[in-house]
């Protein structure tokens, strides 16, 4: 129930639970309900020295929340800032301060959750989704949302697959550099799976549409 990944730290004498992170087993906070997170985020915040001059910005400041958040050195991620004024701003987070932010969350009450991997964002699709409704929801066209994940106008959500809210690169990120093919994988997936455009996979792999399927084993570049 730990929502913002804060670790133990000296004043805590809570219940915690062990990860690795920046190393390797480190001391997290556990919390019994979730609401006890976001309390404590917030006192973390509140009191914590280090973050007193954040309170003097006006509350509707997200950039320089953002940026002053790093500067403080809440997150370890150098840019920690950017991927998260980029979330605000693609999702238009900054409407919740109006009073029409709120007729849109009583429009979508549950809204997907957007994550952030291969420097994308992304969400996972429903069962019962469809392009009109994921477009309403997150304002890209229904166009953008099949161009981005290379599909089909007739395809129908099954429940499950990653949606990239933004086009795919040309090949993986630094840290994946081939892929062992498995069970159930396609070209496709794949593609999906480190979000490469499937036309930079299948020619990274000297491969085209009409080359046989990858088996379980074969080993592809992703870079």
């Amino acid at each position: 129930n730990n929502h913002f990944g804060i670790k133990c730290g000296r004043s805590w004498d809570g219940r915690t639970v062990r990860a690795d992170d920046d190393a390797p087993n480190e001391c997290f906070r556990a919390y019994r309900h979730a609401k006890d997170s976001y309390r404590d985020h917030s006192k973390f915040l509140r009191t914590g020295a280090r973050y007193a001059f954040l309170f003097r910005l006006k509350i509707t400041d997200y950039k320089g929340w953002a940026r002053g958040l790093k500067k403080a050195g809440y997150a370890t991620d150098p840019r920690y800032a950017d991927r998260l004024i980029n979330i605000i701003e693609l999702y238009d987070l900054d409407r919740y301060d109006t009073k029409k932010g709120l007729e849109w969350i009583e429009e979508f009450p549950n809204p997907h959750q957007p994550y952030l991997a291969n420097d994308m964002v992304y969400i996972i699709a429903r069962r019962g989704d469809t392009f009109e409704k994921l477009s309403d929801e997150l304002g890209i066209s229904k166009k953008k949302l099949r161009t981005y994940n290379e599909l089909p106008k007739d395809y129908q959500f099954m429940g499950g697959e990653i949606v990239y809210l933004e086009k795919k690169h040309r090949r993986a990120t630094k840290e994946y550099i081939v892929y062992v093919v498995r069970q159930g994988d396609s070209m496709y997936s794949i593609s999906q799976k480190f979000g490469i455009r499937l036309k930079n996979l299948y020619k990274l792999n000297k491969m085209d549409p009409d080359s046989p399927a990858p088996k379980v084993g074969d080993i592809l570049r992703l870079r």
